[in-house]
Order: C-alpha cells, then structure tokens, then sequence
C-alpha cells in the first residue's frame, strides 16, 4: 500500500515499534531514504534502516521511524477538523 504523505499530515500507527503503541496518533515529519543518516534531537546520529517516515507524536514527545505500509493517513473526512456537523432533529 503506497500513500502520498507529506510533511505536517497526520497519521495512524499500524504497527507497535519506537516506543509507540499501534494505532497512536502521529505527525508525519520527513522522508528518509535507507542509509541516509540524519541528526536526532538530542544529538545522536540515526541512520536510516529502510526507506520510511520519521514520525512524532504529540502531547506526549516522541519520535520514531515507520515504513509507509505501516502508517495509515487521517484525512478528508477522518481528519477531525474537516467532520461535518450533524443537526440536531
């Protein structure tokens, strides 16, 4: 299954791995190729195992690495801020 995420989306967990329950609620931050090296936060070098997304997770600070197939978007009308109001009867 390939999705066409970007930066700044988000999306659901599929799997548990990094520290992450599945199914947890994540921003999609950037795509890394395998064997591209990037800088974490705190400084240390990760290394990229497989081509994937760095994710985070919000309220609670977090980071992890997730191929796509393991991450499923909230969009259109999964996305709460686009739920459409149903009127009271």
């Amino acid at each position: 299954m390939s999705h066409n995420f970007k930066p700044g989306d988000l999306a659901l967990t599929l799997i548990a791995a990094y520290g992450f329950a599945a199914m947890t609620e994540v921003t999609i931050e950037v795509f890394l190729h395998k064997g591209q090296i990037a800088q974490e936060p705190c400084g240390d070098l990760f290394t990229a195992p497989f081509d994937g997304w760095v994710v985070y997770r919000l309220p609670w600070p977090g980071s992890g690495f997730f191929r796509a197939k393991h991450l499923m978007p909230l969009r259109g009308d999964f996305t709460p801020e686009q739920q459409k109001a149903k009127e009271a009867v």
